[in-house]
């Protein structure tokens, strides 16, 4: 399983820190303090890193723990720790490990990890995104679950495929008639030429032959001419005793050779027509222009054979691919009805489960469906069915506080077998929410950092006193500060947050009772 958590987190030079480092707890972490302190631009630094957002620091760095790299990135970054760095400088740059990485890679990389959470987020509504979480859920009550929707998922695929594939060969067979012309077209045309391979270059030397013919001739004749006075040389040779006559007159006789071949080579040429050859060469020129080269063209004249017999065997190439598909539809059927099976036989398991999970949230109970899918063409690579889960309203309708619950509600049914794996709550996640409201979501997230690493930010009570850490950020003059507080600083601080800066007995006694867990309300 992928798992992702952060270590220590490093900014320097952002619109509120000058220079700070944080280390955050594996679990559960809280930022407070007062409005404009720089709370929000925490989190978005920390989004930019993930390249979620546009960087707004001159240097962001974050020690990481990453387990459970996707496929793409195994070679390209080893697991365990890694040193991710954001740097702004005349450009924007990323690295791992001071590997430079492009910002999609690190958006891919990282998306698997992360489950961020905005008011304005309508992402988990999509039916894709609960049937994930149904799917997760039963697959935490059956490991043998998800190896039901991967067997479906690739069924279907080949399903696809194989309707794809028949669907062109009938596009094929509609203007099978006038491909089967224009392809014999084509085979003739090129048939009729018969390139050879080496032709065209063979041919160019032969041109340049013919155009040296008479010139070549003529030197023929007047070596002739010279040898026909050999015997004088013969005379000399043996009146001197020349020491290398015999040298000299093989020579001389190797010459009368030469000239012998070069005047049958004249006369073969004699015999070729010149204009026959241009014009070769031409048709030849206009090969290599269309196809790249006679080979090219040659290649071409195979495909397109091949091509001709597909169409001449379309007939039998249709059956088969009709037969195909026939058996990817009763193998996806028979996926689909397991995969089927099982989701109907969970639901209410699973309905009831998201429900608790809605009531801890102070929310009305949702209403799940799974609307069965009745033509095999219909089916989506999610299955054979529609997942529907309304509240009292559709999912879209919810308001922005309404809908962030529901999704922590999904969170908390969804398998958190994962050890760790980071959730970034954007801003004040329980905003705008009654009491009793904003104790539930704090419950849930608490319960979530048992298998998540949970960032949030808050200005109600409720979080702050189940964090695993309590950071308090701080506006100062050279720049905004992040600190863990104590226990005696967590109480003056969740003392403020209740009464305001001027904090009163009350409010100690009440964040007193928070923390130690006997107070809730």
């Amino acid at each position: 399983m992928p798992t992702l958590c952060i270590h220590k987190i490093t900014i320097k030079d952002s619109p509120a820190f000058k220079d700070i480092t944080i280390y955050p707890n594996l679990h559960f972490n809280v930022f407070s303090g007062a409005s404009g302190a720089g709370k929000s631009v925490l989190m978005e630094s920390i989004l930019a890193l993930f390249g979620l957002r546009e960087c707004n620091a001159q240097l962001l760095e974050a020690t990481l723990e990453l387990q459970g790299i996707p496929q793409d990135f195994v070679g390209l970054i080893d697991e365990g720790e890694v040193i991710l760095t954001l740097s702004k400088k005349d450009k924007i740059r990323y690295f791992l490990n001071a590997q430079n990485i492009p910002k999609k890679k690190i958006q891919e990389l990282f998306a698997p990890f992360l489950k961020h959470l905005s008011t304005k987020s309508y992402d988990a509504a999509s039916e894709a995104n609960l049937f994930l979480t149904l799917d997760s859920f039963l697959n935490a009550k059956n490991n043998t679950h998800n190896a039901l929707v991967e067997s479906y998922k690739e069924s279907f695929l080949e399903f696809l495929d194989a309707k794809n594939a028949l669907k062109k060969l009938h596009e094929e067979a509609l203007k099978v008639a006038e491909l089967k012309e224009f392809v014999r077209f084509e085979i003739a045309k090129l048939e009729s030429l018969n390139p050879k391979k080496g032709e065209y270059e063979e041919l160019l030397e032969l041109k340049k032959e013919i155009s040296k013919k008479e010139k070549i001739a003529e030197s023929v004749q007047n070596v002739r001419e010279f040898l026909s006075q050999s015997h004088k040389v013969s005379q000399f040779l043996q009146l001197t005793n020349a020491k290398d006559c015999d040298s000299i007159l093989d020579a001389l006789n190797t010459l009368e050779s030469l000239c012998e071949s070069e005047s049958e080579r004249l006369e073969s040429l004699d015999e070729m027509n010149p204009e026959e050859i241009l014009n070769r060469i031409e048709a030849l020129s206009a090969l290599k222009h269309r196809y790249g080269g006679v080979d090219e063209a040659l290649e071409y004249l195979d495909n397109k054979r091949e091509e001709l017999q597909k169409y001449e065997n379309l007939d039998s190439i249709v059956k088969d691919a009709t037969q195909k598909l026939e058996n990817a539809k009763t193998t996806l059927q028979t996926k689909a009805q397991a995969l089927s099976a099982a989701r109907n036989k969970g639901l209410k398991s699973f309905k009831d489960s998201l429900n608790s999970a809605l009531v801890s949230l102070k929310m009305q109970q949702a209403v799940v469906h799974l609307e069965p899918i009745l033509e095999v063409e219909s089916f989506s690579i999610l299955g054979a069915e529609h997942l529907q889960i309304t509240l009292n309203t559709e999912l879209k309708n919810l308001s922005s506080g309404e809908f962030n619950r529901f999704r922590l509600a999904l969170l908390l049914t969804q398998s958190t077998q994962t050890s760790h794996q980071a959730i970034i709550i954007l801003d004040e996640v329980d905003a705008n929410l009654s009491g009793e409201e904003s104790q539930g979501v704090a419950l849930a997230l608490k319960q979530l950092a048992a298998s998540y690493q949970v960032f949030a930010i808050s200005h109600q009570p409720h979080m702050p006193s189940l964090a695993d850490t309590h950071f308090l950020v701080q506006k100062q003059a050279q720049g905004s500060t992040i600190a863990p507080l104590d226990q005696s600083g967590r109480i003056q601080e969740i003392a403020r947050m209740i009464s305001g800066n001027s904090i009163t007995k009350e409010a100690l006694e009440f964040a007193t009772k928070l923390l130690s867990g006997t107070q809730c309300d």
